[in-house]
């Protein structure tokens, strides 16, 4: 017999909305018929005070500096990082005025964001919790800059993916000032392709952080598209 799960259990909320979502017109016209009280009581929700609680985000270490810049090449982890537009191909990243790429990336105009595989956590976490004022974060990694193609700071060579970015606007915004960058060239391993060339996401064993927390990725649960798209 199947054990009761009590009606404020968060396993039965889970466990029960894609069930509502999905289920039948009769049963949708059901749940339609709900009062207020009987909804909070099958979604129960905490009202918590504005926060950064958008989950999972990516966390990225942006190089910047070098070339013929008067600043050495430097690392930055960031986790304010989206993308922002897709013609023409655009992101976003969120730095704060003390951090030191904060000046860097001002003066030059550009930077890489440089994507970690979950094997490289604590690189990444590293990198955001040192100052580039104060030490050298190529030296002490052992990460090694490589050449972009189309900005003038390097790109980090470990990482699996290379976004290199040309700086259009900058918002500021309050704690952070908000970067808007365009995409001039994207940089892939080559052991990320399959024999098509097609980017296998699962081979880069991706960084996530959520809630002041690096995590990896899970598995792939559908592509885009997959819930209208018919079966063969």
């Amino acid at each position: 017999m199947a054990r009761k799960i009590p009606p404020g259990s968060p396993k039965r909320v889970f466990r029960q909305a894609p069930q509502h979502i999905w289920d039948s017109n009769q049963q949708q016209k059901s749940k339609s018929e709900m009062t207020l009280t009987e909804l909070k009581e099958l979604f129960p929700k905490q009202t918590w005070k504005p926060s950064t609680l958008l989950m999972p985000i990516p966390a990225v270490m942006l190089s910047c500096g070098g070339g013929k810049s008067d600043f050495a090449p430097n690392i930055i982890t960031v986790a304010w990082a989206g993308i922002a537009c897709s013609e023409p191909a655009m992101l976003t990243v969120s730095i704060r005025k003390e951090r030191h790429s904060y000046d860097i990336i001002s003066a030059t105009k550009e930077f890489v964001v440089n994507i970690p595989s979950a094997s490289q956590a604590k690189i990444t976490d590293w990198c955001g919790m040192k100052s580039g004022r104060d030490v050298d974060k190529f030296a002490e990694t052992r990460l090694t800059p490589l050449p972009a193609t189309q900005v003038k700071c390097p790109l980090i060579a470990d990482c699996p993916i290379n976004i290199e970015c040309k700086v259009a606007r900058v918002v500021p915004l309050g704690s952070h000032d908000l970067f808007i960058a365009k995409i001039l060239a994207v940089n892939i391993s080559p052991e990320l392709l399959d024999k098509r060339g097609k980017l296998n996401v699962e081979q880069a064993d991706l960084l996530a952080y959520a809630h002041s927390e690096y995590r990896t990725l899970g598995k792939k649960i559908g592509t885009f598209g997959f819930s209208v798209r018919k079966r063969k």
